[in-house]
């Protein structure tokens, strides 16, 4: 299977793939903190313009390309003027086990700022604050991570790495601030990251894998990711001048954060249930299903059962 990927477009083109289409959802900081939002229930438009402090011109046509992708909807709440408050659809509300695996990875990894509250998980089954363990619906194991999938990839995602649906983060963007989704807000970082995860580790087959990254960008990416831990920088072998790039606990902690978005897209915006990427589970030799353990309990969550809330830092602790 090639991993050539063709050069960028000069215009825009929807995605060849679910899991495409997902990134270029997930792929915009805006959007994701939106669809944050709106976890807790409908917003007003001016309520998520003063929540995100986003200009109106910003939101509106997030919210127009949320509504259009089908992730949110638009609810009148007023005839004279006519105001509008906006409500996650089903395929919306599908996305909250990445939200879980985005906060999961932010509360072990992300730089902390100076604050009394942050939000956390509730179960409201059992009532605890919970730290969900990630792992595998299929065969109920728990405490699966990237060393324990493998995975395939379609040829139709390759044609997806470029895209100027969105804005570019510069590397002094993705360096400055990086957290879950920072990470994702960043096109190039997002592949280069999941092409780290799928084993690949030197610079030349990086850019075989991402074929329209120009050399100056892979670079200024990679030492991002060198200084923000994600990736190390190793000799080939040792004594070696050549160097290579080796995921990190930081980086495969990740993981989840794709394997739950990519079973979304999969459910949610193929016709056919393929994405564009499969993981597959080792044990057993299975096609990985993402789900989320209760770590006081020990039963698997759902949408229904669990709620972020914020509380003192002390007691997430």
């Amino acid at each position: 299977m090639s991993t050539k990927l063709p050069a960028t477009p000069s215009a825009p083109r929807p995605a060849s793939s679910a899991l495409g289409h997902a990134l270029l959802i997930a792929g915009d900081k805006w959007s994701l903190q939106i669809i944050r939002h709106t976890l807790g229930g409908a917003r007003r438009f001016r309520q998520l313009g003063d929540d995100l402090q986003i200009s109106d011109a910003v939101l509106s046509q997030r919210l127009t390309r949320l509504t259009a992708d089908g992730i949110l909807a638009a609810r009148q709440y007023s005839i004279a003027p006519p105001r509008n408050e906006y409500v996650l659809t089903e395929s919306g509300e599908q996305l909250w086990q990445t939200f879980v695996a985005l906060w999961t990875w932010d509360r072990a990894w992300a730089p902390r700022v100076s604050r009394k509250t942050e939000t956390a998980l509730r179960h409201l089954t059992c009532g605890h604050l919970i730290a969900p363990v990630f792992g595998c619906g299929e065969c109920h194991a728990i405490g699966v991570s990237a060393r324990d999938v493998y995975t395939a990839v379609d040829d139709r995602l390759l044609l997806d790495v470029s895209d100027r649906r969105s804005r570019r983060s510069s590397a002094n963007d993705v360096a400055a601030n990086m957290d879950s989704t920072s990470v994702l807000a960043d096109r190039w970082s997002t592949f280069i990251l999941s092409a780290a995860l799928q084993g690949i580790r030197r610079f030349s087959d990086f850019q075989d894998a991402l074929g329209s990254i120009s050399p100056v960008t892979l670079a200024d990416r990679l030492t991002v990711f060198v200084g923000n831990g994600m990736l190390a920088r190793v000799p080939v072998t040792d004594g070696a001048r050549r160097q290579e790039y080796r995921t990190t606990p930081k980086s495969l902690d990740f993981f989840p954060v794709f394997a739950a978005l990519n079973e979304w897209a999969k459910d949610r915006l193929s016709l056919d249930g393929l994405s564009g990427l499969e993981f597959f589970h080792r044990a057993g030799d299975h096609i990985l299903l993402p789900r989320y353990t209760c770590n006081a309990c020990n039963i698997e969550i759902s949408r229904t059962d669990v709620a972020f809330e914020a509380t003192k830092i002390s007691a997430l602790h």
